[in-house]
């Protein structure tokens, strides 16, 4: 026991004494500089605009110090907190897997009771190694970050529009009127630019008192005029719903008013003119346009062709310099033509193409799909992974899904040479991660993500023949294509005929996914050039699963024709092709010959012969070659008798009206799919056997 209380309980002791009581240290470190820091701050922006120029210039350089201070023990204090927290994962565990090596080695337990325990005993120290290391990376990182925001002035740390959810936000001081005087209340704003809302909670650290915050939308920002008011850095607001009542503001400096001003559109006094506002420069990137596409072709080329048993492929940088004269020589497409890559060292070819996708604007998996990525990452179940990872990739702009594809393609190649150039998935995964899934904004948490980044990439490659296919099924469904047929005329639907449908026989089985896809409804009508006038095309199709969610019950009900005076019908070329943007629950063209819906019947003929025809291909949208795939419609049949099934009430004067088993004659077959015509009238299919 009292070896267990040495290996136990004073560790843990150690580690409360040390490592928490150093948080506690931090904590009071930090509210005694947020004391002081405000303390300076509203001395500073109480001082009159009539104190001298060196009493000002002496109040600004103690402010900034005293922010300095203020921002480098709050971050200090966080940096202990998770310092803490990522301790806490592997320390206690650690005491505990230091106590049970302990029992082993006392007790001297048996082989067999030692074999069965070692497995686990290794996997748990390799995990807990694996923590410290990830620990060890996520500290450097976040020091550096740490470093980064220190050198920073609180002002440009963040700039207006860098939030997710507001245009800007921080603390302004409002000017309340008293009956005796005014007096300036401290208040943490936010305004949003695309709801003009603006919303304020008086807030004061010193209290740290929360209240409900008051939002209203806004409807001008003037700055005030200097003269008018004894306190610097303020502008007005009004707003749309309080009208009359204008609001006075003061901010922190005066790079804070502009900041303010430019995030609600902010506008001069009338007598003066307007501030020049500063344009920003973005910093130089690279695009992915065509120039980006043959730079990326040409460096992969050259590398393939060199082969890929290098080692260190991709993981061993090249020269800085060399590096950065290849981008720039490779971003002027002119001069890189002419270039012979074949005088580059592949360190450097390597090098600068990491680096031209990581300073894309926008990386190659976009900031919108980042979180979903990583949340993909996450997943237990490795084929949901997989199956997550897929969908997402084929919602990528095409420019971005082309390029990715390139270069997921070209490393699944070198990772197939990992024997040779040393460089697994899980290498290129580390190299290719941090840049592929680029975070928006750098913090702590996008730190800590690094490794899901890498277990996103690393499916990519593994994955690519499965993920990157030709013609992805997402959740799409079919509508036109108007870049290659013309206009359809949806009709709709006025006197739909009455139909006993207790005499309608169901479908049986179900629809094949895989076959041709319906190409209309029953609610498309289309023209059909060089036919009879008051014909209808319609493809029927069965009703099953989710084909009924998508598309409206292929009834007589939904059957509609067009009149031969009818106007804004589009002829239907032929075949018409169509795009698929949305997946339904199709069905297989030998289905649509061989069986029938729950509101279809079948039609036979004396004579039968089958013809068909073949409709135009469609085409999805995550593809980029078109997948020719024909749908064969309802078989053509030559003259014969046929008995009716069911009643049904013409609506037109061309339309036949008949009674259940009757016999009608003379019928022979017709242009379109779904009709046929006896010797004076058309009549669907769907209503003969």
């Amino acid at each position: 026991m009292e070896r267990t209380h040495d290996q136990i309980i004073v560790p843990l002791e150690t580690f409360r004494k040390e490592r928490i009581g150093g948080v506690k240290e931090g904590k009071k470190k930090f509210e005694k500089q947020t004391a002081k820091f405000c303390q300076s701050q509203e001395r500073y922006l109480n001082l009159s605009t009539k104190k001298q120029d060196a009493i000002l210039q002496e109040a600004d350089a103690t402010l900034e110090m005293e922010q300095r201070h203020f921002c480098q023990a709050s971050l200090q204090y966080v940096f202990l907190l998770q310092e803490v927290q990522e301790q806490k994962k592997f320390e206690f565990v650690e005491i505990l897997l230091t106590l049970m090596l302990g029992w082993l080695t006392f007790y001297h337990q048996g082989y067999e009771t030692a074999e069965e325990s070692r497995p686990y005993l290794n996997e748990l120290q390799f995990r807990i190694q694996r923590t410290r290391e990830n620990f060890t990376a996520t500290r450097d990182k976040t020091e550096q970050l740490m470093k980064k925001t220190l050198e920073m002035r609180l002002g440009k740390a963040l700039e207006p529009g860098s939030s997710n959810r507001t245009t800007k936000e921080g603390y302004l001081f409002l000017m309340e009127k008293k009956a005796f005087g005014v007096t300036w209340t401290k208040n943490y704003c936010t305004y949003r630019k695309e709801t003009k809302e603006f919303s304020m909670t008086p807030y004061n650290q010193m209290t740290a008192k929360f209240t409900s915050p008051d939002i209203m939308m806004l409807e001008s920002c003037i700055r005030r005029m200097s003269d008018s008011i004894e306190k610097r850095f303020c502008f007005d607001l009004t707003c749309i719903d309080r009208p009359g009542v204008v609001y006075t503001l003061q901010a922190l400096s005066e790079e804070d008013r502009k900041q303010w001003m430019d995030a609600m559109d902010g506008k001069e006094p009338m007598y003066s003119t307007p501030v020049a506002m500063k344009t920003i420069k973005s910093e130089e990137s690279t695009a992915l346009d065509d120039v980006g596409f043959f730079f990326v072709t040409k460096c992969i080329e050259t590398i393939e062709a060199r082969g890929l048993d290098e080692q260190g492929l991709y993981r061993v940088v090249g020269v800085a310099s060399k590096k950065t004269k290849l981008l720039a020589l490779g971003m002027d497409k002119k001069r890189f033509e002419k270039d012979d890559l074949s005088e580059w060292e592949t360190k450097v070819i390597t090098s600068s193409l990491k680096a031209y996708f990581r300073h894309l604007a926008t990386p190659l998996m976009t900031f919108h799909l980042h979180n979903d990525f990583i949340s993909a990452a996450k997943l237990e179940n490795s084929e949901d992974r997989v199956r997550r990872i897929t969908e997402l990739v084929h919602c990528l702009p095409p420019l971005h899904y082309n390029m990715l594809k390139i270069l997921i393609e070209h490393l699944n190649r070198v990772a197939n040479n990992s024997d040779k150039n040393l460089m697994p998935v899980s290498n290129l995964g580390v190299c290719f991660g941090p840049t592929l899934l680029r975070p928006e904004i750098e913090t702590v948490a996008a730190i800590i993500d690094i490794k899901f980044y890498n277990i996103a990439v690393e499916i990519l490659i593994d994955k690519c023949h499965q993920i990157f296919v030709p013609h992805f099924k997402t959740e799409t469904d079919v509508i036109p294509d108007p870049s290659q047929t013309k206009t359809i005329q949806i009709a709709s639907l006025s006197n739909p005929r009455k139909l006993n449908n207790s005499q309608v026989p169901s479908l049986t089985g179900k629809p094949n996914l895989d076959g041709a896809t319906a190409l209309s409804t029953s609610l498309h009508n289309v023209a059909i050039p060089n036919a009879h006038p008051k014909a209808a095309l319609s493809a029927p199709f069965p009703r099953s699963g989710r084909v009924a969610n998508a598309v409206a019950a292929f009834s007589e009900g939904n059957l509609l024709t067009l009149s031969s005076t009818s106007q804004h019908h589009s002829a239907y070329p032929s075949p018409p092709n169509l795009k698929i943007l949305q997946k339904s629950n199709l069905v297989n063209s030998d289905l649509i010959n061989s069986t029938s819906s729950s509101n279809e019947s079948v039609s036979s003929m004396s004579s039968r012969e089958m013809p068909s025809h073949t409709y135009g291909t469609p085409r999805k949208r995550s593809a980029s070659h078109s997948n020719e795939v024909s749908t064969n419609y309802v078989r053509m049949y030559r003259n014969g008798k046929v008995r009716t099934l069911y009643a049904c009430l013409g609506e037109h004067d061309g339309e036949l009206s008949f009674e259940p088993n009757q016999i009608i004659t003379n019928v022979k077959c017709t242009l379109e799919p779904g009709w046929e015509v006896t010797r004076l009238f058309h009549q669907p299919r769907s209503y003969w056997t």
